[in-house]
């Protein structure tokens, strides 16, 4: 997805590289999906692209066609293994002694290291010390959905760049833009994407049909074992559906105080409607304070059988 504050990050650090203001390293923090990583590739290519459009998203010059394309010598990404539970020491071992090296074909070497934050220490400390004994010509992007989890060494050597959640109002208009989405839909993923593309766009496959069979139990069309069938006893299905459930009685609220205009499932304003009805505020409060505490329970571990007891219980 392409998101107007990401081009505007984009262009302001290659507008800094041009005017010599440029810092050796920057730390893009911010929820997970905002499109921390896709500006920083932006940055990569504007900074390096051999044409005078500067890197915009259709140039197709060798240096920019190479970084589409995961290839380019001089562009180092460093991440998590699928094996590994950190970034390992001998990852950053190896992108110091690639930037070590002169470029080959850009301008700048870029070494991009995705959710730094999941480094150990030893591979923080290494980073580090290359942080503090930067080679020219060398730019270095982090990314964290986390940053207070990094040692205050490493954040201090970097300048901070902060990508906000996105308005659900934003998200769902460029979902409609960008992917033809039917508005409901959109509106839908993107309250559920938490303000970002990146959630939103992951919950395409499937979601909305299992947010529907969700809300069919919720509003009594459908049965507990649909539900079991729907949601199985995966702790993130388990959280989707809690999500489900939250967002029902949130709408119902919303009704009740005369603002639904900012309801979610507009798919099934009639429902909601007759549920908002039904219930008093304090009843539909009570409902949101169970589905509260039942996704603390998630996030704690709990055994997610006996959490989807207490939902089979709230639907």
């Amino acid at each position: 997805m392409t998101v107007p504050a990401q081009e505007i990050i984009a262009a302001r650090l290659a507008d800094r590289y041009v005017a010599g203001r440029l810092a050796h390293a920057y730390l893009f923090s911010g929820p997970r999906g905002i499109g921390k990583y896709a500006t920083a590739l932006a940055v990569a290519r504007r900074i390096n692209c051999l044409q005078a459009d500067r890197g915009m998203a259709l140039c197709t010059c060798a240096s920019c066609h190479k970084i589409d394309a995961g290839n380019h010598p001089d562009i180092f990404i460093v991440e998590k293994l699928k094996d590994k539970a950190f970034i390992t020491i001998d990852q950053v071992r190896l992108l110091a002694e690639r930037l070590g090296f002169r470029a080959l074909e850009a301008r700048v070497k870029v070494a991009l290291v995705k959710e730094v934050d999941l480094m150990n220490d030893v591979a923080a400390n290494a980073l580090l010390k290359t942080l503090e004994e930067p080679q020219p010509d060398t730019l270095f992007i982090l990314t964290s959905a986390v940053p207070d989890a990094l040692p205050a060494t490493i954040r201090s050597r970097c300048q901070a760049v902060r990508f906000p959640a996105l308005s659900h109002e934003v998200l769902a208009q460029l979902l409609k833009s960008q992917y033809d989405m039917p508005s409901d839909d959109a509106a839908a993923l993107a309250a559920f994407g938490q303000g970002s593309p990146g959630r939103a766009l992951d919950l395409r496959t499937g979601f909305m049909d299992r947010r529907r069979m969700l809300l069919d139990i919720f509003f009594g069309s459908g049965s507990s074992e649909d539900l079991l069938k729907t949601v199985g006893t995966n702790r993130d299905s388990v959280r989707e559906a809690l999500g489900v459930v939250l967002m029902a009685c949130r709408d119902a609220l919303l009704i009740k105080s005369g603002a639904s205009a900012y309801v979610v499932n507009r798919d099934r304003l009639v429902e909601i409607r007759r549920f908002a009805e039904r219930h008093t505020l304090q009843d539909i409060d009570a409902q949101i304070s169970r589905t509260v505490d039942a996704i603390r329970r998630v996030d704690g571990n709990q055994n997610t059988k006996v959490v989807l007891t207490v939902v089979r219980e709230m639907l």
